[in-house]
């Protein structure tokens, strides 16, 4: 069951027309933004790039806990994942995942304020409109 609704999971996050990635302000509210998912590992990481002088990272760094949505609704679906970001500067993957579209944002893979976020997740959920079904799923933390 559990590996059967990963696998669903993973589906509507390949579906999704939509990611909100939902970072907690310093008064304490919730502040979502839509983000392009680069892509996840199944362990349970996804991958965003943002700028290092966006808000994002300063509530990431007051308060790494992180949720992330996404709207499959063509699907009929849609999932929220529950995590821990932090940020990661690996110069040889911000190559590897980088788009040459960014071009308009950063000067190029070695700029100093493209950085990526990684999100572990913890746990998620889904919910199926058509069969009116929630999963939830845990995550364990990878090492």
């Amino acid at each position: 069951m559990e590996r059967e609704a990963e696998e669903r999971l993973w589906e509507i996050v390949d579906q999704a027309e939509i990611a909100l990635f939902i970072t907690n302000t310093e008064a304490g509210y919730p502040r979502f933004r839509p983000l392009t998912l680069l892509g996840y590992e199944e362990e349970g990481l996804l991958w965003f790039a943002t700028s290092r002088s966006s808000r994002k990272v300063e509530e990431i760094a007051r308060d790494p806990k992180v949720t992330v949505c996404f709207l499959a609704l063509e699907g009929g679906a849609y999932a929220q994942v529950f995590g821990t970001a932090r940020l990661v500067d690996d110069q040889a993957l911000k190559g590897e995942l980088w788009q040459e579209e960014w071009g308009e944002y950063w000067e190029g893979p070695d700029d100093p304020d493209y950085v990526l976020i990684q999100v572990q997740i913890y746990k998620a959920e889904f919910y199926l409109i058509e069969d009116d079904e929630l999963w939830a799923i845990e995550f364990d933390p990878l090492s």
